[in-house]
């Protein structure tokens, strides 16, 4: 944010907007995945995690009220962040590709590397090899997920939580 900033990015407003509004919801699917321990989220998670919108000026207390649907957390509250932290990823995609659309149709701000229509972004052989390399990559990935499913994960992941308590390291220390 701050190189876009100093190479005055922000004057395309299009491509500024849906790259704050994709920083924006990356932290936020962030903060319900701390909020969703071990697949099943604590309500002291979520209260504290909900508590922090309510610094935001006039709407905070109201905003706070309507994600807890009403004066604390309930299990709707838990539903609410366990339908979104599935939902939020697939707005995220689509917003990164309009960013890339916009970024294209409008070029970037930055003076590295690109000599062309106004630093329009260069989609050549560099940009076709990363994205070879990334696509391999993620297939192996991928097939050693689907056929060694549990050799990546944690023995913990297989015990039952509790939705009324917290896991104990992110208890509270006092």
């Amino acid at each position: 944010i701050f190189k876009g900033l100093f190479m005055m990015s922000y004057r395309l407003k299009k491509v500024w907007a849906s790259g704050l509004t994709i920083y924006l919801l990356v932290m936020m699917e962030a903060f319900m995945g701390y909020v969703l321990v071990w697949a099943q989220m604590s309500f002291w998670a979520a209260v504290v995690i909900t508590s922090l919108l309510s610094v935001i000026p006039v709407w905070g207390p109201s905003i706070v009220m309507w994600v807890w649907s009403g004066f604390g957390v309930t299990s709707a509250t838990l539903k609410f962040f366990f339908v979104l932290h599935f939902l939020v990823p697939w707005g995220l995609l689509l917003l990164v590709m309009f960013h890339l659309i916009f970024l294209h149709s409008t070029g970037s701000t930055s003076s590295m590397y690109c000599h062309g229509d106004y630093d329009k972004i260069c989609f050549g052989p560099d940009y076709w090899n990363k994205d070879m390399y990334n696509l391999i990559f993620w297939f192996l990935f991928l097939g050693f997920s689907l056929f060694y499913p549990f050799s990546l994960g944690d023995p913990e992941m297989f015990i039952e939580a509790d939705p009324m308590m917290s896991p104990v390291h992110i208890v509270p220390e006092w």
